[in-house]
């Protein structure tokens, strides 16, 4: 849901008119991935290794739109509008992760 932050300035009351589906935000979309190895040392011992990636593709997922429009009036903002009303301004995931594990078990 965009909107003018401009039009919430009249003295009128303002009714919303938004769906549920215009609230919800972009869908989540994280493909993660993992490769293991198991190796066999003696009977009772194994090492493994594990290579994990997060965030495989490493697509950015938005977050919603700011919904704050008015602030308080400071000496630096004197008209109390949101500099960032209605504008997406992170993620709601992090950058491509990668790790690598070496196990021992016993």
């Amino acid at each position: 849901m965009f909107t003018n932050r401009y039009d919430y300035l009249s003295n009128e009351p303002v009714r919303f008119t938004a769906t549920w589906a215009e609230l919800l935000g972009a869908g989540l979309a994280i493909w993660d991935f993992s490769v293991l190895n198991n190796t066999w040392l003696r009977e009772s011992l194994n090492v493994q290794f594990r290579a994990e990636i997060f965030n495989l593709l490493n697509r950015a997922d938005f977050n919603t739109p700011n919904l704050i429009v008015f602030t308080p009036p400071t000496a630096t903002n004197t008209t109390g509008l949101s500099g960032t009303a209605g504008a997406i301004t992170s993620t709601s995931t992090t950058a491509r992760q990668v790790q690598f594990a070496l196990k021992l078990l016993w």
